[in-house]
């Protein structure tokens, strides 16, 4: 499942609705200027629950001021307060973030009412960022060790679920998108890849960004084979490849069940599980294999291959392993020269 970071306490709604009138307001209007520029849903949940937190910090620790008087004091204040609620750098480095779109929206659309307000948040330096939870790394022989766990136990489902995601690194969002047509019948193959149609991936707006998505045949072959023909057994006839079935109907997977199951895989390989896991999983898989990192940023569907490099876990030994074996290489060439071989014998002989 997502894993959880230490956050402050959800605020409540008698608390919200206790904050300064203007500064209730001036979220409202900047929540729906978002909507109106086609902000994803995800996202304007997101500034939702940061500026709640704001708000109501304003309200409890700086006399519940108007947000459009924010000072650096203000901003110095509020992140001191973060730290001390043990939050993460990165969590804070978010919530800045709010401040600061909503300050840009203050800026730039409400310029007439507040002309001389200023963003001034990044006047004042974030956190450094630092790891506050440690990343799973899995290897092929511990998610092999999974995979035939789950067979043994006839979950073929799951099976087929945890093949997709190490044979193509799709996101928890994308992976419930999954549908029969991509894999089974007539599907589209790419050099030895499943491609699908175009689906919504993370990105900007409702529609966020339309990627093709690939999976990887020989990973995936076995399991999606044991999957479908337990679903001709249990006759499911929906077109999303994962199911669960509520009210005596198959329906598609959402992403709490995906986080339930991902409990379940936790459980039985004892190390953590989560989604993103198993797409750091696929890029290393590839650079495994030998395939260029340009070459994965397009797998992975990443705008820039430094992004792609973040994925790829491999040490530096690793990395540098036949770095020279070229050298070894020539040697070899050379020994299998007669004539360099008597001229190596003379020298020695003399």
């Amino acid at each position: 499942m997502a894993r959880k970071t230490k956050r402050m306490e959800s605020t409540t709604e008698e608390q919200w609705l206790d904050c300064n009138e203007n500064n209730i307001d001036l979220t409202d209007e900047f929540l729906d200027y978002c909507r109106s520029v086609d902000r994803s849903p995800k996202t304007i949940i997101g500034y939702k629950s940061d500026l709640h937190i704001i708000m109501i910090f304003f309200k409890d620790n700086l006399k519940d001021k108007n947000f459009t008087d924010i000072t650096k004091r203000d901003v110095i204040k509020f992140q001191s307060w973060c730290i001390n609620q043990g939050m993460s750098p990165s969590r804070i480095r978010r919530l800045r973030s709010s401040c600061s779109s909503i300050s840009n929206y203050i800026e730039n659309m409400l310029d007439s009412e507040f002309k001389d307000f200023r963003n001034i948040i990044n006047k004042i330096p974030s956190p450094s960022l630092s790891n506050v939870r440690e990343k799973t790394i899995m290897s092929e022989e511990q998610i092999e060790d999974l995979l035939e766990t789950l067979i043994e136990n006839k979950d073929y489902q799951r099976a087929c679920f945890i093949a997709i995601l190490a044979g193509s690194g799709m996101r928890k969002s994308e992976i419930i998108q999954c549908k029969v047509n991509w894999y089974v019948g007539n599907p589209v193959i790419y050099e030895g890849m499943y491609v699908s149609p175009e689906i919504r991936t993370k990105g900007k707006g409702v529609q966020g960004k339309k990627l093709k998505k690939y999976t990887i045949c020989s990973i995936v072959d076995k399991y999606l084979e044991l999957w479908m023909e337990k679903r001709k057994e249990l006759n499911i006839e929906s077109d999303n490849l994962f199911v669960i079935k509520r009210s005596e109907k198959w329906e598609c997977i959402k992403e709490s069940t995906v986080d339930s199951w991902m409990i379940g895989f936790t459980n039985i390989t004892k190390i953590d599980n989560y989604c993103h896991m198993y797409r750091h999983y696929s890029a290393t898989w590839l650079k495994r294999h030998s395939v260029s990192i340009d070459q994965i940023r397009d797998f992975m569907g990443h705008n820039d291959s430094s992004t792609s490099e973040i994925y790829v876990d491999i040490g530096k030994e690793e990395n540098l392993s036949g770095m020279l074996s070229f050298m070894n290489k020539k040697v070899d060439e050379l020994l299998n020269d007669d004539d360099v071989v008597e001229e190596i014998i003379e020298e020695i002989t003399q």
